[in-house]
């Protein structure tokens, strides 16, 4: 009896916020500046608000007291203002109830009701001081945080929740579970049912793999998939993209990334494998690169796993690797561009080359956003005594930059002699309005074998 009545009560109190949204009280106490923004909204996302149901788009507001809801089939991802993102997923209810941050380092408040569905969430500012500041509720269970990113969802008897990184704890409302979860313990993943007992999960949950449904029927099921500390499951789409550039001679990998904020994110490329290094050394690490969605650094050790279902192992490479990760500017953005562009304003860079440091690096070309076609595109560097130069052109397919390397040479600054250099070059539109474009290149001179790599940022003029 005394569950039901905490459900219940949950419920109520969930109902009753929701049914009052539109009223006079609401409305005076709501912010006037917006608790964050959309970031993606595909589907039926809509905010009911002021006794009204507002659909989301890209870059609109969201307010203290919103109840964020999608549809089937629908996603949507919000920036809030402590920088945290979340994902909501499909047949979700989310309410906020409160968000604030009264500082740059972390102070304030974070009150959020997730009614139905599910979500997951790269926590922001708020909750890293004191995590009392930070309580997502569910109809069973509170949940607190230490810096994390972790996942929730609810299914007719209970929920399913996972710390991917960081750690998390966990309260049922009827007293009967308080467990902690994630880097630090012995688990990640549990089940919580109806009556707020917790059961811990060896594998990672189906319902994490393959989408979320309050009509779900529970599979606490075991996977054969064993997680190491700083590796996601790696059968989840995972929330930003990732470049690697140099890894163990494969000269580009370009795949999706767990992190933007850490200087050990796990990335994962179709080709070269999951790369990570939890243990080795980070140089040159930037976040916000020119203040986008945008960071980068360079491991001097890393790990490698040719599968992406495997675990990483330590990989000898006197050469180390240079990583970006990002968040792409919103493909129906690019696909509403129109008329030609020039990117040609470097904004910041990271290289290295076997032929000593890397100066003066500079890429350009034109996007058309009519027809889609990317021209004269050219990319130079200098390192001591001889410089780099090299030629490319491209496409715009469906919101998405491809681009094409036509030919380079590495030029003897002395003598004037040039030679042949092979290579690759990859791109992506970054920025709210996709004024930047954030890529990578990777050279090598046809007879020596010396090599260049790095990745740049550059702003249309």
């Amino acid at each position: 009896m005394e569950i039901r009545m905490l459900n219940k009560q949950f419920l109520l109190a969930v109902s009753m916020a929701i049914l009052s949204s539109g009223s006079f009280l609401d409305v005076a106490f709501a912010a006037e500046e917006p608790l964050g923004k959309t970031i993606l909204a595909r589907g039926s996302v809509t905010a009911d608000r002021n006794s009204a149901k507002e659909a989301l788009k890209r870059l609109s507001p969201v307010f203290q007291q919103d109840v964020l809801r999608s549809g089937s089939g629908a996603r949507a991802q919000f920036r809030m203002v402590d920088d945290a993102l979340i994902n909501l997923q499909e047949n979700s209810v989310l309410n906020l109830k409160e968000y604030k941050l009264d500082s740059a380092d972390g102070n304030g408040s974070v009150l959020m009701d997730l009614i139905s569905g599910g979500l997951r969430t790269v926590t922001g500012v708020v909750g890293k001081k004191d995590k009392k500041d930070y309580q997502l509720r569910t109809p069973t269970a509170t949940i607190g945080i230490r810096g994390t990113m972790y996942e929730v969802g609810i299914v007719s008897d209970g929920m399913y929740v996972g710390a991917w990184s960081g750690d998390i704890w966990i309260r049922s409302h009827s007293g009967k579970c308080d467990v902690e979860l994630g880097d630090n313990f012995k688990n990640r993943f549990a089940f919580v049912d109806v009556q707020g007992i917790c059961r811990m999960l060896q594998g990672v949950p189906k319902v994490f793999r393959e989408g979320y449904s309050s009509d779900s029927e529970t599979d606490v099921s075991n996977t054969s998939f064993s997680l190491d500390p700083l590796l996601e499951n790696p059968q989840r789409e995972l929330p930003y993209r990732g470049i690697t550039l140099g890894q163990r001679g494969l000269a580009i990998g370009s795949g999706q990334a767990n992190s933007i904020t850490s200087s050990r994110p796990v990335i994962e490329t179709s080709d070269n494998g999951t790369v990570s290094s939890p243990n080795g050394t980070v140089t040159a690490f930037t976040q916000s690169v020119g203040g986008y969605q945008l960071s980068w650094g360079r491991w001097n050790d890393y790990a490698l796993s040719p599968e992406l279902d495997g675990l990483p192992s330590p990989v000898e490479d006197e050469d180390g690797l240079i990583w970006s990760v990002y968040q792409p500017s919103d493909t129906d953005v690019v696909t509403g561009r129109a008329g030609e562009v020039r990117y040609d304003n470097m904004v910041d860079s990271l290289s290295q080359s076997t032929m000593g440091t890397v100066s003066n690096l500079a890429v350009q070309m034109d996007v058309n956003f009519n027809d889609g076609s990317v021209t004269n595109g050219t990319l130079s560097a200098q390192v001591p005594d001889h410089t780099w130069v090299a030629i490319f052109d491209g496409q715009v397919n469906n919101g998405q930059l491809d681009l094409d390397y036509n030919g380079g040479a590495l030029a003897n600054a002395q003598t004037g002699a040039l030679t042949d250099a092979s290579g690759q070059i990859i791109g992506d539109f970054v920025g709210d309005t996709a004024e930047a474009i954030t890529g990578g290149f990777s050279m090598t001179d046809n007879i020596n074998n010396n090599q260049i790599n790095g990745t740049f940022l550059v702003e249309q003029e």
